[in-house]
């Protein structure tokens, strides 16, 4: 606690973003991507986020094609998937 510096938490956003920017970031499961797109008012022109399960989920259709019920589940697992990352 003690090296925390004093001062408010949080900070007041001044002015309104203009232009476009994206990351790609390493995570445990693959490849995150994010693009935010502004036009310079308080509202964003596109917000497109990336996850890697939902990168994973055309693998796993293919994957699925053929196999037998009970092994579904497992087959499932192999591409570690993030549900809540996928409800979208």
């Amino acid at each position: 606690m003690a090296k925390i510096p004093a001062g408010d938490i949080s900070v007041p956003v001044k002015g309104n973003p203009n232009g476009e920017y994206f990351m790609r970031v390493e995570q445990p499961r693959g490849e995150a991507f994010y693009y935010v797109r502004a036009n310079g008012s308080k509202f964003l022109d596109r917000m497109r986020v990336r996850t890697p399960t939902f990168a994973n989920l055309p693998a796993m259709l293919q994957t699925l094609q053929g196999a037998q019920f009970a092994d579904v589940p497992i087959l499932i697992l192999t591409i570690d998937p993030c549900i809540s990352c996928t409800e979208r």
